[in-house]
């Protein structure tokens, strides 16, 4: 079953507003898109990509297949690293399951990089201008989001106020 999200604001695709996907993100989709063809991208941009959030993109959440490396699907070649970046660690996703997370960079942005089984890269296809990008089922990162709070992880006031925000325009219909 598929879930269909319909916003107020229905005509207006988020990935193609600047004041949400600033320059130098959309420039980071269109490498991940282009070298990365599997790659599916979740988090807030995924939430934004729906309208279900409205808010400025700060940096990246990438999927790839479990058994995928950065090399062999495109990623290490448009990536760099910082010194304070954290460069790989294994995390527990929604199920309880530990996976692997590593940072990089890509046109300067931070992303995090997300190791997972195949039902975590459902997607839809979402336009950023002339680029296909692969958007991550919004269920699922919907229940990321909820999930982090609960468990008190990766930055938890930014994932209550963007949950706060979904349930906001949820409640106005």
């Amino acid at each position: 079953m598929n879930l269909i999200i319909i916003t107020k604001n229905q005509n207006m695709n988020n990935l193609e507003r600047k004041e949400i996907i600033p320059e130098n993100i959309g420039i980071a989709l269109k490498l991940i898109s282009t070298h990365c063809p599997t790659a599916v991208i979740g988090g807030s941009v995924a939430l934004n990509a729906v309208g279900l959030l409205n808010r400025e993109v700060h940096d990246i959440d990438i999927f790839i297949g479990k058994h995928e490396s950065l090399n062999k699907c495109g990623l290490q070649s448009i990536s760099s690293f910082n010194e304070e970046d954290e460069l790989s660690s294994t995390v527990t996703n929604i199920n309880g399951e530990e996976i692997q997370r590593t940072a990089i960079r890509i046109n300067g942005i931070k992303c995090c990089v997300f190791k997972v089984n195949a039902k975590e890269l459902e997607h839809s296809v979402n336009k950023l201008h002339d680029i296909n990008v692969k958007i991550q089922s919004v269920n699922y990162a919907l229940m990321a989001k909820i999930y982090y709070c609960e468990h008190n992880t990766y930055g938890t006031t930014k994932h209550l106020v963007d949950l706060t925000e979904v349930n906001n325009l949820l409640k106005s219909f």
